[in-house]
């Protein structure tokens, strides 16, 4: 059938919860947890389903655009505070610069989509579209608009050959309200979900956290400076013969970057104080060699 009759239906299978805001640098850029994900639905002019295996998804691509918690105003620019002009003091003669502050992407990343025919967690086929790499600048709530076009639908044939012409959006879809907070106040991420762990065994690129969670271990240390505390029983500084890259209150952060622990070594860290600290680093380093 002509893919020309087909009638287009996003639908957000994967709802963005939060996200840590990057700031106006770029080498500190966290992505919206969990990673959104859509689905596209065909339908003929007569609303049958059109199995999604018959559909040429290879020209489809999704947009995704920041906007407010309301939906009615975008969100996608923001102004760089770096750009605003110093305001002179008022015994200063100088002239104020009248350059307009410079605006700036509030939503950082990669905003388009491709086309993916996968297996969801429930194995059934679809097209999808991942948005594993978008980032926020700003603290707030917000909401985001994805647009869908067939790219083959926007092109013509003329004399030089196909030239690309204004794109023709076919179906559009906000997600949920989502938060942007700041790093203090950032509560983590969340646990991966099974949707994105079913498409990352089918290789699509999507960072998947362990289920296991790790607390460090100072918060759990009892407090050295109440009167209920035994001297003998939690030493105040790490033993002589633990070697100085493993005094660091960091280790157990280089730990978990191995992570390289069997069954085996798996240790409560909670449990583990400075007394036999360097014991358990050592017999991981002899097991990970």
């Amino acid at each position: 059938m002509d893919s020309s009759n087909y009638r287009y239906q996003l639908e957000v299978v994967q709802e963005p919860i939060r996200a840590r805001m990057c700031g106006f640098g770029d080498k500190d850029r966290r992505p919206i947890d969990p990673p959104p994900v859509i689905r596209l639905l065909v339908f003929t002019e007569d609303g049958t389903p059109v199995p999604e295996s018959s559909v040429d998804h290879s020209t489809m691509i999704v947009l995704a655009g920041l906007w407010s918690e309301d939906c009615k105003e975008e969100r996608n620019l923001v102004i760089n505070p770096s750009s605003i002009p110093a305001q002179p003091s008022c015994s200063s003669s100088s002239i104020m610069s009248l350059n307009a502050p410079l605006c700036t992407r509030n939503l950082m990343g990669h905003c388009t989509s491709s086309a993916y025919m996968l297996n969801d967690h429930m194995n059934k086929l679809g097209i999808f579209f991942i948005f594993q790499d978008l980032s926020v600048r700003t603290e707030g709530t917000f909401t985001l608009k994805f647009s869908f076009c067939d790219v083959e639908e926007t092109l013509y044939q003329s004399q030089n050959g196909f030239t690309n012409a204004r794109g023709i959006v076919a179906a559009e879809v906000y997600s949920s309200t989502f938060r942007a907070y700041s790093a203090k106040k950032f509560p983590g991420m969340t646990e991966s979900t099974l949707l994105s762990k079913a498409f990352a065994k089918q290789g699509i690129k999507i960072p998947i956290r362990k289920e296991a969670r790790y607390r460090r271990v100072n918060d759990d240390l009892p407090d050295q400076t109440s009167e209920s505390t035994n001297p003998s029983s939690v030493a105040n500084t790490a033993p002589d013969n633990v070697p100085e890259d493993v005094k660091s209150d960091d280790y157990e952060d280089d730990i978990l970057e191995k992570q390289e622990l069997s069954e085996d070594d798996v240790v409560v860290l909670s449990d583990i104080t400075r007394e036999n600290k360097g014991k358990f680093i050592a017999k991981w380093r002899r097991r990970s060699k």
